[in-house]
């Protein structure tokens, strides 16, 4: 992938995702728990008249539900790709919008075992750190059911 990513932080370990697919971050919002929800669904906000489900990110990667302050201190909003249905996820805190060289980008590297790597598309290696970058058809694609 070359381009720009938003970086952002999951249980102190960096992420990315493709700064095309995000909307805005917003920061202590208000939710609406749903009952009966799957467990990776947070809940729902209202975004000026919009309503937003919230996805717990922890679910998807570390294959174990997250603890979900009331108030999430940060949500990343994306843009659903038929441009009416917005999607957000919640994070410890964002990063920063880095630019990509594809040279700097590879698979996933097979001895990180407490990631679930179907989930990330690829790793971004920066001079000291990792970068995974999710898969966001994967995580908010249509195979995701919400019911």
């Amino acid at each position: 992938m070359q381009g720009k990513i938003l970086t952002f932080y999951l249980k102190g370990e960096l992420f990315g995702i493709d700064i095309k697919l995000v909307k805005e971050i917003n920061r202590k919002i208000n939710y609406t728990k749903v009952p009966g929800a799957p467990g990776f669904v947070v809940g729902l906000f209202n975004m000026r008249g919009q309503v937003v489900t919230v996805f717990d990110l922890v679910s998807f990667i570390y294959g174990k539900q997250g603890i979900v302050p009331d108030n999430p201190t940060c949500i990343i909003l994306k843009n659903h790709d038929n441009g009416s249905e917005y999607m957000g996820f919640v994070v410890d805190r964002p990063g920063d919008v880095l630019d990509v060289e594809e040279d700097w980008c590879e698979p996933m590297p097979g001895n990180i075992h407490h990631i679930d790597d179907r989930y990330i598309k690829e790793v971004v290696k920066l001079e000291d750190q990792l970068i995974m970058v999710i898969d966001a058809d994967k995580i908010f694609g249509e195979d995701v059911q919400l019911d």
